[in-house]
Parts: C-alpha cells; structure tokens; sequence
C-alpha cells in the first residue's frame, strides 16, 4: 500500500518528549526530538524507502524525530508489527525511517 499524505499521514503525540536542550543545540546529533505515530499495512522496508513520508517537511517532522508505528499485514495476530525509528530526511521535504535507527519486533 503506498503513503497517503492526505488519507492517512503520521499524527504527532508530542512535540518535546525526547528533545533537551543540549541535544537541540549540538551539530553532532540528530535535532528533532518530537514524537509521532503512524499507522497502516506498510512493512518495515516500506517506511525505510527513500522518501516514503513525501509530506513531512510540511507536517513538521524534523531529523531525529521518532516514529511509533503498528503495522499489519493480516488480521491475525502473527501479522501485527511494532516499528520504532527514527525519522531523516532524503530531500527537503520527504522523509523515511532511518535503517539504521529502526527497531521491529514480531509476534512469535
């Protein structure tokens, strides 16, 4: 199923929640420090795709930032997945999970 920016874009749950004030004004690490969900049938490597959220430059996601995600691709229970990442930006306006900062876990 591909992004819907209008239909179904990730909601924000807090705009603080991981960000200090020393981690905001360093260069070295990541700036965001906001909190999102989203919800869909989209697999991991679906949020991981180059520029998967194409809106969240307007919908205020910034680098850093992390995503909360419930993924389903079946109605059973085995085919329900939690995905935590964190958000980086390919362009200036579209954004993916970063592979590098995404954890999954999977009913077993």
């Amino acid at each position: 199923m591909a992004y819907s920016s209008t239909g179904n874009p990730p909601s924000r749950i807090d705009s603080g929640l991981l960000s200090q004030r020393n981690i905001r004004e360093s260069t070295s690490v990541a700036e965001g420090g906001a909190a999102w969900t989203y919800t869909s049938s989209n697999l991991t490597t679906d949020l991981c795709a180059t520029g998967f959220f194409s809106n969240a430059g307007d919908l205020g996601m910034r680098n850093g930032d992390i995503l909360i995600s419930g993924t389903y691709s079946t109605e059973s229970s085995t085919g329900h997945i939690v995905v935590i990442g964190m958000i980086s930006f390919d362009t200036t306006a579209a954004a993916s999970l970063s592979t590098d900062g995404t954890i999954t876990s999977t009913h077993a």
